[in-house]
């Protein structure tokens, strides 16, 4: 995306000083910002836009080097939009410019110029819980809640503001993305979770916020757990015996843009590098951010030796049989990347050419009631079950929960149950495996 800023007089023809106007242009938007200078246009020098080298402006100088200041900021606001993945709009601008010339912003409340601050310096933040800084996801999730936050103004028709923001606010928040946006309860939780956020970081900057709104016991946001799938061991063997060895041929299927459905097609060599780095997933736990980006560095003779990504942890793991096979029919190493979003798109496609189409009936409260939807199990599937099927496969083989979570790097028995997928009837199985086992070696015992 390209941005363009130059500077214009409202009219060259004029006699009279007329103000200088600073006009931005950026995806198909034109964006004004009006200066507190006046020039003469016979001063004016169109092409360079700035004053021309003359006598009768003494002041050109310090015109001029304001004016390269002050395109330099709107070019800088741009691109540390874009490298955050903010959306790059009017407002913003205007309020980046504000800031750079000193003037103050009447029109917007101190909540809304402040979180705006925050939201716009979160890419430079660091993250205590990681030592990290704040992941583009977790901006772009910042982003989102603040227009729905200016939605929920609007129609609320009350200036939302830190002198009126109180438990009352986070019930209306809650009520409006509830019945208005129809948003699940996980979703609600988390726009809820990041305004009091936005709270929180303000009463660390000293600024004077409702204590009770920062108070989790004073208000709970329900939640359900998610009902996630995962891919048992023949499932995952027929995505291996898929055959996708002729590069020559593609997959032609249909994808929504824009709630319309359109024809979409790919190519055998894309998905078969996509089935590849999902199996290593599900034979390693790895998150799609380290599975995606394994390194030859990585490889130490029958083991991965890797930090995570997320959290920074070390994490050793004994590489499969069948990950090995991959990495052989790459030279030793493992596939080059592909995208997440392309990943979670080609990886449901696979999974539907293996055959794994299980009828499986799915609830989640949506606008404040109990939706239930008939999915097939491929529509189910992102490049995260491959994490929840290495947890529940191992799991289902017997293996101490405790050595399993030294390979996912969980610390807390109760996060890593949450990616233990397994049917009761599974579970019951377990039981009756490890029953048969006691059974077994009580005989022994008598038999001695």
């Amino acid at each position: 995306m390209k941005f363009n800023a130059r500077y214009n007089l409202r009219r060259q023809d004029s006699k009279k000083p007329e103000k200088i106007y600073l006009i931005c242009r950026f995806v198909g938007e034109k964006f004004v910002y009006p200066l507190a200078f006046n020039v003469l246009p016979k001063h004016w020098n169109i092409k360079t836009g700035e004053v021309r080298n003359v006598i009768d402006e003494p002041n050109r100088d310090i015109i001029n080097n304001y004016l390269r200041g002050l395109k330099a900021a709107a070019k800088d606001i741009y691109d540390k939009a874009i490298v955050a993945r903010t959306p790059v709009t009017k407002q913003l601008l205007k309020s980046g410019l504000d800031r750079w010339t000193g003037k103050t912003v009447e029109d917007k409340p101190i909540f809304w110029s402040w979180t705006e601050k925050y939201i716009e310096e979160s890419p430079k933040r660091i993250n205590p819980k990681t030592g990290r800084v704040i992941s583009h996801r977790t901006i772009q999730e910042y982003n989102t809640t603040f227009e729905y936050l200016k939605e929920f103004e609007k129609a609320n028709r009350e200036k939302l503001d830190y002198d009126n923001i109180n438990l009352h606010t986070l019930k209306d928040f809650r009520d409006y993305l509830t019945t208005v946006k129809g948003f699940s309860l996980n979703n609600i939780a988390k726009h809820i979770d990041n305004l009091r956020q936005f709270l929180r970081a303000a009463d660390a900057d000293k600024i004077s916020i409702d204590a009770d709104t920062i108070n989790p016991k004073r208000f709970t946001i329900a939640r359900e757990a998610p009902q996630d799938v995962y891919l048992n061991e023949t499932e995952l063997l027929s995505i291996s015996a898929l055959d996708l060895s002729d590069h020559t041929k593609h997959l032609t299927f249909t994808q929504l843009q824009n709630g319309k459905e359109k024809a979409a097609k790919v190519q055998y060599a894309t998905l078969d590098r996509v089935r590849d780095l999902f199996i290593i997933g599900c034979y390693t736990g790895l998150r799609v951010s380290d599975y995606n980006n394994i390194k030859p560095h990585h490889i130490k003779g029958d083991y991965l030796d890797l930090y995570q990504r997320k959290t920074g942890q070390r994490v050793v793991i004994p590489i499969h049989d069948t990950v090995r096979q991959i990495m052989a029919k790459y030279g030793g190493h493992t596939p080059p990347k592909i995208s997440d979003q392309k990943l979670n798109m080609y990886i449901k496609e696979i999974c539907r050419e293996a055959g794994i189409v299980e009828t499986i009936e799915k609830q989640q409260t949506k606008g404040g009631e109990k939706v239930a939807n008939v999915l097939q199990k491929w529509q189910m599937v992102t490049s995260h079950t491959a994490r929840r099927s290495f947890a529940s496969n191992m799991t289902k083989q017997g293996i101490p929960i405790q050595q399993i979570m030294q390979i996912t790097g969980h610390k807390k028995e109760s996060v890593f149950l949450k990616y233990v997928k397994l049917t009761g009837m599974e579970h019951a199985e377990i039981m009756r495996k490890h029953m048969m086992t006691g059974n077994n070696n009580k005989h022994l015992l008598n038999a001695l």
